[in-house]
């Protein structure tokens, strides 16, 4: 009996815990099956990067998408191979179903969307010294009012998937809620 690869794609905010539970829900999955964090096409141009803002550039969307597309393709790759795929990047709205569409017939999509407390999100953030929020921080906000201000495009995702509050919990006790039902509860 041949089994049907698993596409999960893990979406949430910055320092929400995708990359660091990507890897790890990967793990269980397989073997064989493997994992890539969409930074890694973020930082893939070098040069004429267009940034993604509250009020994005046409340069920004086209961007924005070539990366989904590219993310796409190496998780049918690596289906097409045997591997079950785990994807881990900030995918909202539209892009969600257009992402999880594209695998129909291809593999068992699965949707897991991160969302930790803005207060939990906020002290990850300034505990990696990082300002991944800088870009929708507008004049007089807070670290806390962009992370708000950035969240609100999760209400654009489809309500389906499996939603989890990571806030308190570590990577590993995630992936269990994740696997808790052997991901029925993530199938789009």
């Amino acid at each position: 009996m041949t089994s049907v690869q698993k596409v999960v794609l893990i979406t949430g905010m910055q320092a929400a815990g995708k990359s660091t539970i990507a890897p790890l829900l990967a793990a269980r999955l397989g073997p064989p099956a493997a994992t890539v964090d969409g930074d890694v096409y973020y930082h893939a141009v070098v040069a004429g990067a267009a940034v993604m803002t509250p009020d994005p550039s046409p340069e920004a969307l086209r961007q924005l998408q070539l990366r989904y597309d590219a993310s796409a393709l190496v998780a049918r790759h690596y289906l097409a191979a045997g591997f079950d795929f785990v994807c881990s990047d900030i995918i909202l709205g539209e892009y969600v179903a257009r992402w999880l569409d594209s695998f129909e017939g291809v593999a068992e999509p699965h949707l897991v969307v991160l969302t930790p407390s803005v207060d939990s999100i906020v002290a990850r953030e300034l505990a990696r010294g990082s300002n991944s929020y800088r870009g929708w921080q507008g004049p007089g906000m807070t670290l806390a009012d962009a992370v708000q201000a950035l969240q609100e495009g999760l209400k654009d995702i489809p309500p389906r998937g499996l939603w989890v509050d990571t806030t308190g919990q570590t990577a590993e006790e995630s992936v269990a809620a994740i696997l808790a039902d052997g991901l029925e509860a993530a199938r789009w």
